[in-house]
């Protein structure tokens, strides 16, 4: 399933100006810099220089560091010098889900890393995550339930969103833990992910939005006005998961969707009992479809 947590910060403080976190996701960038230097002819550098990533916004793509930090950040009206001024939800891919759409990227099998798409290849691979992230944004504005006050899609936010493509492993990973891997070190395969910066206030900056909120679907009454507030996480997460699979066209497997995953981790003994049950049946199934599609194509011969 597409992990999508609404981080507070990403290890910023963000009661303040979101310049350390825009500028830390400029990371990618900066190694890309540095490999360009030391290119060994122009075409090399041209190919790396391509691969840098902007960010995007609901609209608009290739928007500069500096066009983050200052819309973000000057989108605070009434916000005290406490309150948090934005926040910093990301998106992660499981494995099967990055071959999926590389395969629908390239239409080639078993990609290994973005390193072997060419140029066209990856702009497609980055296109298909941006216009999922836009829906994943979509679904994160409706979550508040606020479309009498005019919150209906990730446009009527002030977010920005950058896709890396690589992971290092950290000093708490167990690999390195264990001495099976050095801290800093790039990890394997498709590792591509989408870090997001989303500020605090709508784009009217008259209404507070808050994804880390510990009310869910809470009515409230202010003089003659009802409503709701709350962020229900879970809702935005397996809302984010069937978003993926029909945009994507994805038969997700039982055992990936979250729903079952919640059970494994949360649910009951009875839950589990009762999932593994209906898992292992829903395995003995496909195998017997399997096993009748493989006869009928003996008999077609």
């Amino acid at each position: 399933m597409p992990i999508s947590k609404p981080h507070s910060t990403l290890g910023a403080n963000n009661k303040g100006s979101c310049s350390n976190l825009a500028l830390y996701l400029e990371k990618e960038n900066e190694d890309l810099d540095k490999l360009a230097v030391k290119a060994i002819s122009i075409s090399e550098r041209q190919n790396l220089e391509s691969r840098k990533q902007g960010f995007f916004s609901d609209s608009d793509t290739n928007i500069s560091t500096i066009e983050v930090i200052s819309s973000i950040d000057n989108n605070k009206r009434k916000l005290g010098a406490n309150d948090a001024k934005y926040f910093a939800p990301t998106i992660s891919f499981s494995e099967n889900e990055l071959d999926h759409i590389a395969y629908l990227a390239t239409g080639q099998e078993d990609v290994s890393n973005v390193w072997e798409l060419n140029v066209d290849q990856l702009n497609e691979f980055n296109r298909l995550i941006r216009e999922y992230a836009r829906k994943i944004m979509d679904n994160y504005a409706l979550n508040f339930n606020r479309q009498d006050k005019g919150i209906k899609s990730g446009s009527d936010l002030v977010y920005f969103a950058k896709i890396e493509h690589f992971r290092k492993f950290k000093g708490t990973d167990k690999e390195v833990i264990n001495g099976n891997k050095i801290s800093g070190t790039y990890k394997k395969g498709l590792q591509s992910h989408v870090h997001i910066i989303v500020s605090r206030k709508d784009k009217t900056q008259k209404l507070k939005l808050s994804p880390t909120c510990n009310e869910t679907l809470t009515k409230r009454t202010i003089g003659d006005n009802n409503y709701q507030v709350g962020f229900d996480r879970v809702k935005w997460i397996d809302l984010n998961e069937k978003t993926f699979d029909e945009h994507f066209k994805y038969k997700r497997p039982e055992l990936e969707k979250f729903k079952n995953q919640n059970i494994l981790k949360n649910g009951s003994p009875q839950e589990k009992f009762e999932l593994n049950t209906r898992l292992k049946n829903h395995v003995l199934i496909k195998e017997q479809e399997n096993t009748i599609v493989k006869k009928l194509n003996r008999i077609k011969r």
